[in-house]
């Protein structure tokens, strides 16, 4: 399982990396031979966190038919053991982590299950070669005062026992890859018929989607068989799908981006490093300072989550420290109004509700805080992840949240009854998920390097193979017609919800590790591991 395998990508620490309090040293595990193939990141690290330097081939090749990438559908019907190099099966890639120097006998373990009902959330291959999901029995207290999710008690937490969650989740982050080689992109071309050559304008300089690939797309029945999507011949075409993308500008923040977000109406962009976020004004044409810096964390910790309130008034940054930090942006200089303290030495990312009434965080020793903004206080926990919480979505109602970990599960919650509905089981760990706007699907971005769209329902979900190492990042247009996702690769790919179809890719010079689309689904920024963010225009 993915779980046993102990080599450590660059961009994993960057993503997932925790700062224990002074008395707590976060565990380190180095192999001799990765260090040895890595000699020269010490003038490329900061401390224990690797940064990707610019890579020798920083934009992708051009499409030659100006088309989008095909799905290869005439070349490759595959089974089940033939989808890809970057298939779950593909259980020894050196791209892999481990969740923790944990023993394996140490770790609570989660079992594989088929789907039990035909309206359960999603269902994929057998073993260890998909998901699956289980519905929870279980029912915990009703909340029945308003807001409807802050009724009941915080549970009691040990903060030893969070302590060493994280210092556990802190391991991913001091080993070293084997290898290195990680820009072969693209893939070894098979020659492929185009069925959509006709319908694209031709890409920006560096956003082409080189044709004539294997299959990429596939659907997996609720009995696990994978085929290949045939797109539609509308899949890339009408209202709201965008042609291409350009980048229009780039932040240089100074230190690896961790976390971004895009104020609406779009005008400020903010960009969250190492102890502080900084704030830029991208309606000023070629701005290339920040207009203010907002000091949240001490020097050494990194920012992993901002959040700004839908009234564009409010900002909440979360990193690697038990406090969550809420800034008053309406006032001539920004200034933090209110803290909040949870027992985990760590949040790794933020959601907040509809209302702007309560925020929730997913922190290091696997726990779902519950905040309530307005009295600023902690009002409950989720508990069900056995390690890391590393995402968060919300539903656009507020009746739902999703949640993904480094237990290799995502798990859905009811915040009006307060309990976990369904829980999904992955042969890999989740970095990243965007819960899409309009509802009905999930999109789950994996170290495996795969793309899952789950059905909220149904049984049965799409697999994306376009990015060749761990998924960091993923976000959701506004319309939900198509979805960003970023990764390792230094690749931002652009799909069609739900089955997949490339729409864009653009190839950046380092890990990409957070993304965020504006409202208005006109630009993309997204923060890298060469310390800088890129905005991109989307150009319909």
């Amino acid at each position: 399982m993915c779980m046993r395998r102990s080599s450590i990508s660059p961009a994993e620490r960057e993503k997932f990396r925790v700062r224990s309090s002074p008395d707590i040293e976060p565990h380190k595990k180095v192999k001799k031979e990765e260090k040895d193939c890595h000699a020269s990141d010490g003038e490329k690290s900061d401390q224990d966190l690797v940064v990707d330097d610019a890579s020798e081939d920083p934009v992708s090749p051009l499409n030659g038919t100006a088309s989008p990438r095909e799905n290869g559908i005439d070349k490759l019907q595959p089974k089940k053991e033939h989808i890809g190099p970057h298939s779950p099966r593909s259980g020894t890639s050196s791209n892999a982590s481990t969740p923790s120097t944990k023993k394996m006998e140490d770790k609570p373990s989660t079992p594989i299950s088929k789907s039990i009902t035909p309206t359960s959330g999603g269902s994929g291959c057998s073993g260890a070669a998909g998901s699956s999901m289980k519905p929870m029995g279980v029912k915990g207290p009703s909340l029945a005062q308003y807001p409807h999710y802050l009724a009941g008690g915080a549970n009691p937490h040990d903060l030893q026992a969070a302590a060493a969650a994280a210092g556990a989740y802190g391991a991913l982050h001091n080993n070293l890859p084997p290898s290195a080689a990680l820009n072969s992109y693209p893939r070894p071309a098979l020659v492929g018929y185009d069925p959509h050559a006709q319908m694209r304008a031709p890409l920006g300089p560096g956003l082409g989607i080189p044709g004539g690939k294997p299959a990429y797309s596939f659907h997996v029945s609720a009995e696990g068989q994978m085929q290949p999507v045939p797109f539609p011949p509308d899949a890339l075409m009408g209202p709201g799908i965008p042609r291409h993308a350009r980048q229009i500008n780039t932040l240089g923040h100074g230190e690896v981006v961790c976390a971004v977000t895009i104020s609406n109406p779009t005008k400020y962009v903010y960009t969250g490093g190492k102890g502080c976020v900084k704030v830029w004004d991208i309606s000023q044409p070629g701005s290339k300072s920040p207009v203010s810096q907002l000091d949240c964390l001490q020097r050494d910790n990194y920012i992993r989550s901002v959040k700004l309130l839908p009234d564009g008034r409010t900002l909440i940054v979360g990193g690697e420290a038990s406090n969550l930090s809420i800034w008053d942006l309406a006032s001539p200089t920004p200034r933090i109004k209110a803290e909040l303290t949870s027992s985990a030495p760590a949040c790794y990312a933020l959601a907040i509700s509809p209302d702007s009434k309560v925020c929730f965080s997913c922190c290091s020793d696997g726990n779902i805080a519950v905040w309530d903004l307005h009295n600023q206080t902690l009002v409950r926990q989720f508990q069900g992840h056995t390690d890391g919480a590393s995402c968060i979505d919300i539903s656009s109602d507020g009746s739902k949240l999703w949640t993904g970990g480094l237990d290799n599960t995502v798990r859905s919650w009811d915040l009006r009854e307060g309990r976990q509905l369904q829980q999904h089981d992955f042969s890999s760990q989740i970095f990243s998920l965007g819960y899409c706007p309009t509802g009905e699907w999930l999109a789950v971005g994996m170290e495996n390097s795969n793309v899952e769209v789950l059905h909220a329902l149904k049984p049965d979900k799409y697999q994306l193979h376009l990015h060749e190492s761990c998924v960091l990042s993923l976000r959701f247009a506004t319309c939900g017609k198509w979805f960003v996702s970023t990764g390792k690769d230094n690749l931002l790919n652009a799909w069609r919800t739900p089955y997949g179809a490339s729409i864009f890719q653009s190839k950046e010079s380092s890990s990409v590790l957070s993304c965020d689309i504006s409202a208005d689904d006109k630009y993309i920024v997204t923060g890298s591991g060469d310390k800088k963010a890129t905005v991109y225009e989307v150009i319909y």
